[in-house]
């Protein structure tokens, strides 16, 4: 344990200096910022803040199941309920250059996640990752013009109750150029990753150079590359404050072949080259109440295009020639707020269809799955409201699943969540963020939804399950995803 501590140690040091240093740097920005404002008013010229921008995005939720357990995510889509989500934290550490000449406006922005609670687990150790790691310049040479390189969270509008995003959302290692115009926007972007599995990269151990040690070199190394490009619209103040959003949007799936050898057998594994596209649109409405919003997401996956640029096609999911042909995934989502006088509505919903690139049309990997969650909020004080939170989701499978009594039949799980949100907040609105709240869940599966736990799990034989937490949720800052 001694190791792993001392192995933490220069994490934490590290961000107790930066957390140092950003409150300092920002400060001495805003005395500088306050400096050369007045200046600027003698010169008639606009002030521009520059410094270090703390900001994050987090969640902690320890609960139980209210049988001397731990609490479980009772999901059977891709997609659940972020109520029972487990605890994660952001850290943002961004940096706005000063604005030296006309030329650009200079971003570095750095994003750190974390997951597991040494409280919790009582181990110490850590899981982290660099969600956004890249520089932006804005209004290069001219007004609306915007490049960026690095790592990024590349996304758009999201279906906050499911935190889903339908329909624009990269984790992208590249680049890309974006022109604002009017109420118009084009971003145009490119990215590339080299997972560190079987099916994109491997190695071998050979006899060095010198005939007497060994050393690893590259036998395969695949990288996917993906293109996306955003075409936004707005249409403001149509009557009044209502306005709309169109979004059109496409992505381009590549990856090259390569070839991997057994060493045991001298069998050789071929991966052939592959790829696919990504269409879809999104269409929104705004200001037809307070913080009131309605957003419908399509996107429809080709061949490579309906695996997410994270993840690996399965043997089973490639068609006889080794690739993704004939894989599609097609999805609708909705999401939105309304808000009048004391009461505040969130919503979101998404259907998917998903079928892989094999020949067989009735397999369990082909399946539709949908999702609805509604969560109704009373603002009985400025700081306190009563939220309630109703959901159903389902799933159906193409193929056969083995039951009881050596009977085969397709089955259709489905889960119905009710709960009920005390929380106390800042206040502003449903999405007014910090909240502390209590949240008590019960699921109800139908027997489908009990057959996917294993007959060992004790879950497998409860039609009722329960979810008691506390929650705490924060967001600040966080304006580069």
């Amino acid at each position: 344990m001694r190791k792993k501590l001392e192995f933490c140690k220069p994490l934490f040091y590290l961000w107790i200096c930066i957390f140092i240093a950003s409150a300092t740097f920002t400060l001495s920005a805003e005395e500088t910022a306050v400096t050369e404002k007045d200046e600027q008013k003698t010169e008639n010229k606009t002030d521009e803040f520059s410094g270090f921008v703390f900001g994050s995005y987090g969640r902690v939720q320890p609960a139980t199941n209210l049988e001397g357990g731990s609490a479980y995510k009772n999901n059977i889509v891709s997609h659940g309920s972020r109520l029972e989500q487990d605890s994660y934290v952001e850290f943002d550490l961004d940096y706005i250059f000063p604005r030296i000449d006309d030329f650009a406006k200079f971003k570095f922005v750095s994003t750190i996640a974390f997951e597991d609670i040494f409280h919790d687990n009582g181990q110490w150790t850590i899981g982290s990752a660099i969600r956004n790691l890249f520089i932006q310049a804005d209004d290069v040479f001219i007004k609306g013009l915007t490049f960026w390189a690095g790592s990024r969270m590349y996304r758009g509008d999201d279906i906050y109750l499911l935190d889903y995003w339908p329909l624009d959302d990269l984790n992208t290692y590249g680049g890309g150029v974006g022109y604002k115009f009017g109420n118009s926007e084009i971003d145009l972007h490119i990215g590339l990753n080299r997972l560190d599995n079987d099916y994109q990269y491997s190695t071998i151990t050979v006899v060095s150079n010198d005939g007497v040690s060994s050393e690893e070199v590259v036998e395969m190394d695949r990288q996917r590359y993906t293109a996306s490009l955003k075409l936004t619209h707005n249409l403001p103040n149509l009557a009044g404050d209502f306005g709309m959003k169109i979004k059109l949007y496409g992505e381009l799936h590549s990856i090259g072949s390569g070839k991997t050898e057994n060493k045991t057998d001298n069998t050789i594994s071929n991966y052939p080259s592959d790829s696919g596209f990504v269409a879809g649109a999104e269409i929104g409405a705004y200001g037809f109440g307070t913080n009131s919003f309605a957003n419908l997401f399509i996107r429809y996956g080709h061949n490579l295009g309906a695996y997410n640029a994270l993840s690996v096609p399965q043997a089973q999911n490639l068609n006889m020639d080794g690739t993704t042909e004939g894989s599609k995934e097609f999805i609708v989502g909705l999401a939105g707020n309304w808000e009048i006088w004391k009461v505040g509505t969130m919503f979101g919903s998404y259907f998917k269809y998903f079928k892989d690139g094999d020949p067989n049309k009735y397999d369990n990997d082909d399946y539709s799955e949908f999702m609805i969650a509604v969560r109704p909020h009373l603002m009985l004080h400025k700081h306190f409201y009563l939220a309630f939170e109703a959901s159903h989701q389902l799933k159906r499978t193409n193929g056969l699943t083995p039951v009881a009594n050596g009977e085969d039949r397709q089955m259709t799980p489905q889960i119905t969540k009710l709960s009920i949100i005390p929380l106390v907040t800042m206040g502003g609105g449903t999405y007014a963020r910090p909240q502390i709240r209590l949240v008590y869940t019960a699921s109800f599966l139908n027997d489908d939804a009990k057959h996917t736990f294993n007959a060992s799990d004790e879950r497998a034989g409860e039609s009722v399950q329960h979810y008691l937490g506390i929650s705490a949720e924060w967001w600040f800052n966080t304006l580069y995803r």
